[in-house]
């Protein structure tokens, strides 16, 4: 059985390996290193992925789904999932939990069922190129991925038939490719602008250690925001041209779409872009409607400018979190597809006063560093029967050809044998408590994994809160605590005689608990009946090294402890996810 790393991407999924001492990037049958992130469902009863079902938007746009990596984890009546319904040609329909299904042929789907049919398919390839079944793996997301999509991410993994060994953040993956087996100190920046989503992480590198300094993030911004703003400007021609507005008629305007994306990577490498499109539509009497357009990069950098924008006001929000001005960053590191567009690399260079780094591939980097991840964790679990070190041994330095130059780090190079292990690598009434003191318990971290090994000390990218009386939050866990953590907090009882404590969690920065992420609850039944005050609970989070969130809360005078992996809303239980493998085991994906 093989480990595989996964860059579960928007637009394109890459998943990698390491053999031999060697990270590579798995390409199928026909050498290609990308899927698409798309799939298809045929009038055959198959269920197509990759190129495969990226060629069908063209003509079955209705039941070809792509781009729901963004959508993944929210709740129905978000403003992403309000404008997503107006954009896609796919129909959208609320589920139980709040949770938007995908509605093809007929049948209706989980945002993380259609991710799994990708998972499968890089499964299926991974299978075939490495010659045994691949059975676990470490699949990546946006570093501001709230802790409902991170839970829809391993849910997705878990009905693909893999064993998901962590949930790690695409950035630190970055870093972690770039630096394993550097020995020198840096700071780094990765500017992570994909397909759906921007990140802007920065990190220390000292030898072995990964620390993530701060992190921030758009989980609704990205190279489809260019695409979708390129195929408006094709509308509007094609109404001038025609007096047919392709907006109006999915299809249509997929194909526009569509072809909004060859514009913009055309542009990534020429001046200009010509396309002609035919048979669009048909107007009277049948007769085809056709566009020619064309279209310049310093009109799509016009486009394009306040997207890009954008993604620097999170830039300055990291930098001001990291308490460091941009001249404290040695490297800066492009991550994701989007970063080849001219205007993005010249804004780059721009903020960060300094050329960022063009040796790495920015589709590539990511799986990468989660093969290299998953590599290490399966040392680790092979290696814990063995005693460990004794304390005061140290690593012996990483032998030359394993490392990586300035002038080097295209990635096509060795991964030290040393890599053994990674650091411990329906609503209920609110305000069931309130605060006994504004104080919290220092975060925990372990100092687990072998001395010199790639250790990865990451934060959580949003705080963690509690509801109390009143519907105001309290903080827990803070944004950008570093993780694995434990933090606690003791509260009171608000009511006389209460029995009964619910404690709601939520994760954002609002004041209001109403403003901030619902994640779910957990319940401490059987408090003894006391006045208000008199009976104090003590409520624990944990927080593990995939950012999964645990809940305990203790009663004080007894000791009674309720304690639950978090019950998140709209997120598949165990038996859900059972159904949902069943139901992927009798379908074919190709």
């Amino acid at each position: 059985m093989a480990v595989v790393g996964i860059d579960l991407g928007t637009t394109n999924t890459v998943v990698a390996s390491v053999r031999g001492g060697r990270v590579q990037v798995i390409a199928d049958d026909h050498g290609r290193r990308l899927l698409p992130s798309v799939v298809s469902f045929h009038p055959s009863g198959e269920v197509l992925v990759g190129y495969a079902a990226k060629e069908r938007i063209a003509i079955d746009a209705k039941n070809t789904i792509a781009s729901v990596k963004r959508l993944i984890g929210r709740a129905w009546d978000s403003d992403e999932i309000r404008r997503s319904r107006q954009r896609f040609a796919f129909d959208l329909n609320e589920g139980s939990g709040q949770g938007p299904l995908v509605v093809a042929r007929g049948h209706e789907y989980t945002l993380p069922e259609i991710s799994a049919f990708v998972l499968k398919r890089a499964k299926q390839i991974a299978d075939s190129a490495l010659g045994e079944p691949v059975d676990r793996a470490v699949i990546t997301v946006p570093a501001n991925f709230n802790e409902l999509q991170r839970a829809a991410t391993k849910v997705a993994g878990r009905i693909a038939g893999l064993d998901v060994l962590r949930i790690i953040n695409e950035p630190t993956a970055a870093a972690l490719a770039y630096g394993l087996g550097r020995a020198n100190r840096e700071r780094i920046a990765i500017y992570d602008f994909g397909g759906g989503t921007f990140d802007c992480t920065l990190l220390h590198l000292s030898g072995s250690v990964f620390e993530v300094l701060a992190t921030a993030g758009d989980s609704f911004l990205g190279g489809d925001d260019i695409d979708l703003a390129i195929a408006e400007r094709m509308a509007d021609a094609f109404v001038r041209a025609h007096r047919y507005d392709a907006r109006a008629h999915p299809q249509a305007f997929e194909r526009l779409r569509s072809a909004a994306e060859g514009i913009k990577i055309s542009l990534s490498m020429h001046p200009q872009a010509v396309v002609r499109l035919r048979e669009i539509a048909f107007g009277v009497g049948g007769s085809q409607l056709d566009l020619d357009f064309t279209m310049t990069r310093d009109e799509l950098d016009a486009i394009a400018a306040p997207l890009v924008e954008r993604t620097f006001m999170v830039c300055q929000e990291a930098l001001s979190m990291a308490r460091l001005p941009v001249a404290a960053f040695d490297k800066v590191i492009l991550v994701g597809g989007t970063t080849r567009v001219k205007l993005v690399r010249r804004r780059v260079e721009h903020f960060f006063r300094r050329a960022p780094l063009d040796r790495v591939n920015p589709e590539e980097v990511v799986a990468m560093g989660a093969a290299i991840q998953a590599a290490a964790l399966t040392d680790l679990s092979r290696r814990q029967s063995v005693p460990p070190p004794p304390t005061t041994s140290t690593w012996r330095t990483p032998p030359p050809e394993a490392r990586l130059d300035d002038d080097d780090i295209t990635l096509a190079t060795s991964v030290p044998a040393q890599i053994a292990a990674l650091h411990r690598s329906s609503r209920p009434p609110a305000g069931d408590f309130e605060p006994v003191r504004p104080s919290s318990s220092p975060p925990s971290s372990g100092a687990g994994g072998l001395v010199g090994a790639p250790v990865l000390v990451d934060v959580t990218p949003r705080a963690l809160v509690v509801e109390t009386v009143g519907g105001w939050c309290d903080v827990i866990v803070p944004r950008n605590a570093k993780i694995p953590c434990e933090h606690s907090r003791a509260f009171a009882t608000s009511a006389d005689g209460q029995t009964v404590v619910r404690v709601r969690v939520a994760q954002g920065e609002e004041a209001f608990f109403r403003h901030n992420t619902f994640l779910g609850e957990v319940e401490l039944t059987g408090l003894r009946a006391a006045a208000r005050g008199a009976v104090t609970i003590q409520v624990r989070f944990e927080v593990d090294e995939s950012g999964t969130l645990q809940v305990f809360a203790t009663d004080v005078a007894t000791g009674r402890e309720a304690h639950a992996l978090l019950q998140l809303v709209g997120i598949a239980g165990a038996q859900s996810v059972a159904e949902m493998r069943v139901r992927h085991a009798a379908v074919q994906v190709r």
